[in-house]
């Protein structure tokens, strides 16, 4: 258990170094052939506006638990 949760968060430093590795290579691919077009900083977390409401979320949590305790009968 350990060392398995050591090796998934060494693979998760590395996978976030090689994208920024990426993202750098593209940033000097762009500052050194095209500066006109080169993209802008974007912090790659897009916040999403919710679909359903917080209210509307409980009640389709809590029908889908009494659903699975057998509570409602179908037909």
């Amino acid at each position: 258990m350990i060392l398995s949760g050591e090796v998934a968060r060494i693979q998760n430093e590395s996978n976030l170094a090689r994208q920024r590795n990426y993202e750098l290579a593209t940033l000097i691919s762009y500052a050194f052939n095209d500066p006109k077009n080169m993209p802008s900083y974007s912090d790659g977390q897009k916040k999403a506006a919710p679909d359903v409401s917080d209210e509307l979320a409980q009640i389709q949590v809590r029908s889908f638990f009494i659903a699975m305790a057998g509570g409602v009968k179908a037909g």
